[in-house]
């Protein structure tokens, strides 16, 4: 049984290859952002059941995308659902219940992140599970080169405690990163912030995250096409 999935064979095959080419195996995994489960859901748990180790929590917030992804998890991988716990809500309450319901030493292993378009999202995923994830933790983004990784990549491309690549595989980009030391040194992280920081101060950031989405819609809506693409998905299309 095939479902639907919005990442491409190269980006579905980077995930793949994270899981099951990583030194310890991952045995909690994390992803935001499940759609209707056969990208980047499906392949995670494939790539757990191939190590014979690990569980994925997946967070989806819209209901309706979440009823058909459970049925399409179960439908086409009933060895695999297993291995599956699914987290209906906005990513960052949910991230934040999940956590306080773990024990104290608590890790996670492998982070797959693809919510919402907001930018800030991913940033605030990533402070949440930060804290959680070991020297030796993967994360990964998809629709990096979009709007959407616009502040995260950079953020952690400056973290000199993680090794990290943007693979150009597709339009939208995956942003794969590797934690090689528990805490980044301060002038790295400065460094991260204070760019981040100037991320934030743009006009264009501050209307869409202060506005109404009705008004920002609006808005978009009234300038040229191209422009009003560049403005919400971050990248030139044709």
């Amino acid at each position: 049984m095939e479902i639907e999935g919005q990442l491409g064979a190269p980006e579905r095959q980077l995930i793949t290859d994270a899981i099951n080419g990583a030194g310890k195996k991952p045995a909690v995994a994390i992803e935001v952002g499940t759609w209707l489960g056969g990208g980047s859901t499906l392949h995670i748990l494939r790539a757990l059941e191939r190590n014979g180790t690990g569980h994925l929590w997946g967070i989806e917030v819209d209901r309706s995308i979440y009823e058909r992804m459970l049925a399409n998890i179960r439908g086409a991988a009933p060895l695999e659902a297993k291995r599956f716990t699914p987290l209906f809500g906005f990513s960052q309450d949910v991230i934040r219940k999940w956590k306080q319901e773990q024990p104290a030493n608590a890790a996670v292993d492998f982070c797959f992140l693809d919510g919402g378009n907001n930018p800030r999202e991913q940033i605030e995923e990533f402070e949440l599970l930060d804290p959680l994830i070991p020297v030796g933790g993967q994360l990964m983004t998809h629709d990096a080169k979009m709007r959407k990784g616009r502040w995260l990549v950079p953020y952690i491309s400056r973290l000199d405690n993680w090794e990290s690549r943007l693979h150009d595989v597709s339009d939208a980009g995956v942003f794969y990163a590797k934690k090689i030391a528990a805490q980044p040194s301060p002038v790295s992280l400065r460094a991260a912030k204070w760019h981040l920081f100037k991320q934030m101060c743009n006009p264009v950031e501050i209307a869409a995250s202060y506005l109404p989405s009705s008004v920002c819609g609006f808005a978009l809506r009234l300038l040229p096409g191209k422009f009003s693409r560049q403005l919400s998905d971050g990248q030139n299309k044709k």
